[in-house]
């Protein structure tokens, strides 16, 4: 049943991979971070976020007459909304007022929301059936002989890394299923809790992808998680807590108040 689920899953990710480079929307960035940001407010699981990524990177590949900015912002929110009717059964509560409060903020009317979401969907041709990399956690996890305690540290770390992969990279470029097993073999190797050599085995085994391929996306996931943690934790300039005599005369050890 498993393997069943993770063939139809395989075959269902290609049909919207594009194997050549693609010019992201230029403020993708920065929507990306909006939209994590209001994800975390809202206390949506983290698949809702990446969910909402790929549409809006399918929808932006598609679409081609010029929007301004303004309606980007509300595409991106649409999108945000449909993610979340797709995965989630939504409730009104003080969490998800706040999509509901920024559509008012910007002075968004029902119906503006309504064509939106109504344009995407029929810009994609209704088809919404996206697979998205921590679709393959829970599964590839079952073949992992690991304790709670250390399946859960692993899995708090891959959550950590997509979200960083999912806002820098475009999501048509790199297949789910290897940007998943990516994530969880750059968790493993920062916190060394199992051979990292047999997990290769394992992983390679499960999602049949090219070793090269793994490995590549693998890099680019430690090089921007590197990068991130440089950009939150700064490197201190190194200070001089005493003056440095440079005379040749002797002099007592001066303290350091």
């Amino acid at each position: 049943m498993e393997q069943q689920q993770l063939i139809t899953m395989f075959s269902i990710e290609k049909s919207f991979y594009l194997n050549k480079s693609i010019k992201s929307h230029p403020k993708r960035r920065f929507i990306a971070d909006i939209i994590h940001k209001l994800n975390d407010d809202e206390k949506m699981s983290d698949d809702i976020f990446a969910l909402t990524m790929y549409i809006f990177d399918r929808f932006s590949l598609k679409y081609s007459l010029s929007i301004n900015d303004h309606d980007w912002q509300l595409i991106a929110l649409s999108c945000y909304n449909l993610a979340k009717k797709l995965r989630t059964n939504i409730l009104i509560n003080n969490e998800n007022e706040q999509t509901s409060w920024i559509f008012l903020n910007e002075n968004y009317s029902d119906e503006e929301i309504f064509n939106t979401e109504q344009l995407i969907v029929e810009t994609l041709d209704w088809d919404l059936s996206i697979i998205v990399p921590h679709d393959y956690i829970p599964l590839i996890f079952q073949s992992f002989l690991l304790n709670e305690t250390d399946q859960a540290k692993i899995r708090l770390h891959v959550h950590i890394l997509l979200s960083i992969g999912i806002c820098e990279l475009n999501t048509l470029t790199i297949l789910p299923s290897i940007l998943c097993c990516a994530c969880i073999k750059a968790a493993i190797k920062g916190l060394c809790i199992i051979n990292i050599h047999q997990i290769d085995e394992l992983l390679l085994k499960i999602i049949h992808c090219n070793k090269s391929d793994l490995i590549n996306t693998q890099r680019i996931i430690e090089h921007l998680f590197q990068y991130c943690v440089q950009e939150i934790f700064p490197s201190p300039r190194r200070r001089c807590l005493v003056p440095i005599d440079t005379n040749n005369k002797t002099n007592p050890s001066p303290r350091v108040k």
